[in-house]
């Protein structure tokens, strides 16, 4: 006979359903950039809260005036975040990419979204509760620290663009954006791919679609570059570095 057969009806009856295994959604937090190396018991109770999401490309994750659920971790595809400008014109302010983090000035501020974030590509998340998140921080100091260092960084990230592309040439905006993404890629040798939509790189380099491919084709003309959908290949490195002098003077080098 089963043990289970000796229990009364009413007792068999009464068991909670197992909980689902958070060991997946350890493991994937654990592969982040910003949490590799911290805790066990950190990742355990960010796990412990979190959850993996699907969208498709052009789905809102959360909207403008909306509040702030949680931290959101980019597995695969990729986010898109969006500004309104005071013209009233739409930008993209940032590319989160897989490795990428974000949502955490909402986790700790508290207040509406000023900003909203679109999938650039069918795209997969982890959402970790805000609740937490705040507990997980307060408890390990070390992912307090880097998550200081990270918010610190973008900040810098979000000045530098404000003050560059208001004032540098539009060819050393791209070949500096592309120049970035050549650095982080796999491969030295290999094509680049862009991370998202032409319109949306321009739009991050505060440029319209139609500036950046002439962008494009002035480079591709110079023999610096060949470009073929999203995928880049540089030809030439050193000039495309050349283009980012002191002077931020691009058309002369072209």
């Amino acid at each position: 006979m089963r043990h289970a057969d000796l229990l009364p009806p009413a007792e068999t009856a009464a068991r909670p359903p197992a909980a689902p295994s958070t060991r997946p959604l350890r493991a994937a937090l654990a592969g982040m950039p910003i949490l590799k190396g911290i805790g066990k018991d950190t990742l355990t109770l960010l796990a412990g809260a979190a959850e993996r999401v699907e969208f498709e490309r052009g789905a809102p994750v959360f909207e403008r005036g909306s509040s702030p659920s949680g931290l959101y971790f980019v597995v695969s595809g990729g986010v898109k975040l969006v500004a309104l400008g005071p013209d009233s014109r739409t930008r993209v302010v940032e590319l989160f990419e897989p490795g990428g983090m974000f949502g955490e000035i909402g986790v700790f501020t508290g207040a509406a979204y000023r900003t909203w974030t679109e999938a650039i590509d069918t795209s997969t998340l982890i959402h970790v509760r805000r609740k937490q998140v705040l507990a997980a921080v307060d408890a390990d100091h070390r992912l307090a620290t880097r998550m200081l260092v990270a918010v610190t960084a973008r900040t810098q990230r979000l000045i530098d663009s404000i003050s560059a592309n208001g004032t540098i040439a539009a060819d050393v905006r791209v070949a500096a954006y592309l120049l970035e993404l050549a650095d982080r890629a796999e491969s030295a040798d290999g094509p680049l791919v862009l991370p998202a939509s032409k319109g949306t790189i321009a739009s991050l380099l505060n440029l319209s679609q139609e500036s950046l491919s002439r962008v494009f084709r002035r480079m591709k003309d110079a023999g610096l570059l060949m470009v073929a959908g999203r995928r880049i290949r540089i030809h030439d490195r050193q000039r495309l570095a050349e283009l980012m002098d002191r002077d931020g003077c691009a058309a002369a080098a072209l």
